[in-house]
């Protein structure tokens, strides 16, 4: 018993944390989901409107991240004031223009061209070039010709909870989840020349 007592709590403390890290990127997994799901239904074409509140606003790229922090909450709290380098929570979210079966141009803010898509804090770019979402929209069977696309990417820095030295000396702290959602949207669909 006095042998085996230190590797059993050893594993149990393992799936302890391990459980609360999965347990927060389901959360994160699902407020990604739910920025696209929302993002969908909203024009990204449209300048900002210049209302600063979340109610009231029809800019994507203010109601999105709303979404995205009402999902996380209470249980995990975007923070973009985590101590640099590489250590901050962001939120991206980029808008394709699908024509055809490929993707013509990747916009950010106000329908401008982005190579890396609108960031909230500036932290991250997009984990996806265009050439890579290109790729994930070819191997998904059904996808409509001819239409908008909106991903949403939400990155967040779990911070271990009980970050026992034998979990920290194998796995880094904090840990940066991330996750990522793709949703049509018709109001990025190319415009047809007369």
């Amino acid at each position: 018993f006095v042998v085996i007592l230190p590797i059993l709590l050893i594993m149990i403390s393992g799936l302890i944390e391990f459980g609360f890290l999965l347990n927060t990127y389901l959360d994160v997994i699902d407020a990604a989901r739910d920025g696209a799901r929302f993002g969908a239904n909203i024009d990204p074409l449209l300048a900002d409107d210049g209302v600063p509140s979340c109610t009231g606003t029809t800019y994507l790229y203010r109601l999105v991240p709303c979404i995205v922090t009402q999902a996380l909450a209470p249980q995990v709290i975007l923070d973009p004031t985590d101590p640099p380098p590489g250590d901050s929570d962001d939120l991206v979210i980029s808008v394709f223009t699908v024509s055809g079966t490929t993707i013509s141009q990747r916009l950010g803010e106000n329908g401008l061209p982005d190579a890396d898509g609108w960031t909230m804090t500036g932290e991250h770019a997009s984990n996806f070039t265009t050439a890579e979402v290109q790729a994930i929209l070819s191997a998904a069977p059904g996808t409509p010709p001819s239409t908008g696309i909106v991903m949403v990417e939400v990155f967040y820095d779990y911070h271990m909870i009980l970050a026992l030295p034998w979990i920290t000396a194998f796995v880094p702290n904090p840990i940066t989840l991330h996750a990522y959602t793709l949703m049509p949207n018709t109001f990025a669909e190319p415009t047809p020349t007369p």
